[in-house]
């Protein structure tokens, strides 16, 4: 505002100097510089005046429209603080920034192969380790899905079989234990020449107690089969068993089946060899009886001594053969051979009668119609397949 004033003092001035020039012509008008001298100081701001005169017209426009830049100036002076260019700049350059992740986005295409190849690479082991040989071909699915996975899920599987005891004496009872993956079970009993004893239907994850027979050698096999599917898998426990008494010839001459011996009793007996037999007499273990044998389809029969002990069959032999003595004279003649008559089954006795101890030990135990074992005095050793009659074998 300041301003302004002296602009208008100045204009003012000029205007009365001017006036006064032309209204009078008196020398009058040197006091005018007395009076110009006055504002001294406004001399110096004439020459800055004197443009300002020129643009006379110009001034006063401006002055007014300067006025309301100069008010226009405050507010923009305060605009121009408030949007910050510089400022707004880095907010772009922000945005920019952000675009940048944009232009990492670019490369992130490339990155999208990368999952595209996990798929791919999860498909290729699937195929390959799911069972690549029973897979048809390299057609993924159809490996996967019908052919290969079939023999493995399909089998049962044995994860554990076992007993808690592997070497017993017979008639022992013991314990067996399994776990399977399978629909169904079984334990089937077998002899020490794997013939099938017994079955015992079972859960495919369980326990089972079974007695251990003497009568089927010494080593008795169970074995656990598991079904799936249709698909059998075994798996087997051998059991040792352990006999408390030896054959009196040698277990090494009895056969692998034989169960184990009861005890051998020695007593009084008689002997006597044919043609195409021999007999033999017994009085051990309580015994009295008279056993026949015929070498012909290697048959026996027994029956109990009736011999009065003084009555005899005196009929002559053969020149060379000898006529049955004693007990078995009584039997030749009144009892029965396995095939007719004992005569006709074993012929002529081929030496005297033998009195001496003989030897008799069952199996398993003793009488019934278990095995047993007689010996000869020639050192042969007989054994009958047990009872009244059946089929002997020579075991030594």
């Amino acid at each position: 505002m300041k301003v302004n004033t002296s602009k208008l003092f100045v204009l003012v001035l000029l205007l009365l100097m001017g006036c006064a020039s032309a209204c009078t012509q008196n020398p009058v008008p040197l006091v005018v510089p007395t009076l110009a001298v006055l504002p001294s100081p406004l001399p110096t701001n004439t020459p800055t005046d004197t443009p300002t005169l020129t643009w006379t017209f110009t001034p006063t426009a401006t002055d007014l429209p300067s006025s309301t830049p100069t008010i226009t100036s405050t507010p923009s002076s305060t605009f121009t603080e408030t949007p910050l260019p510089t400022f707004t700049a880095s907010l772009t350059f922000t945005p920019t920034l952000t675009d940048t992740p944009t232009l990492t986005h670019t490369p992130t295409p490339s990155r999208t192969p990368l999952p595209s190849r996990t798929p791919t690479f999860t498909i290729t082991p699937s195929p390959t380790k799911t069972f690549t040989p029973s897979a048809t071909m390299t057609p993924t699915p159809s490996a996967t899905a019908t052919i290969t996975v079939t023999p493995t899920v399909a089998a049962a599987q044995i994860i554990s079989f076992g007993s808690d005891m592997t070497s017993v004496l017979p008639n022992t009872t013991i314990h067996l234990a399994w776990t399977t993956t399978a629909d169904t079970a079984r334990i089937e009993q077998l002899s020490a020449q794997n013939s099938l004893l017994q079955v015992f239907p079972v859960a495919p994850t369980g326990q089972f107690t079974v007695v251990v027979p003497a009568s089927f050698g010494r080593v008795i096999t169970y074995r656990l089969i598991a079904v799936r599917n249709g698909v059998e898998t075994s798996q087997s426990i051998p059991v040792t068993v352990t006999c408390q008494f030896a054959w009196f010839f040698g277990d090494q001459y009895q056969p692998a089946n034989a169960g184990c011996p009861a005890v051998a009793t020695t007593a009084d007996g008689r002997y006597q060899p044919f043609e195409r037999g021999v007999m033999f007499y017994l009085t051990a273990n309580g015994l009295n009886r008279i056993y026949g044998v015929q070498y012909d389809q290697s048959l026996y029969t027994a029956v109990s001594n009736g011999w009065d002990g003084t009555t005899l069959n005196n009929s002559a032999p053969p020149n060379g053969r000898f006529m049955p003595q004693e007990m078995f004279n009584w039997a030749y003649y009144n009892t029965l051979a396995p095939i007719g008559s004992w005569n006709g089954a074993l012929g002529w006795a081929t030496s005297n009668i033998v009195s001496a101890p003989r030897t008799i030990q069952f199996e398993n135990a003793v009488g019934g119609n278990n095995p047993f074992a007689i010996d000869a005095p020639d050192g042969a050793v007989y054994r009958f397949s047990g009872g009244d009659s059946g089929t002997w074998m020579r075991l030594r």
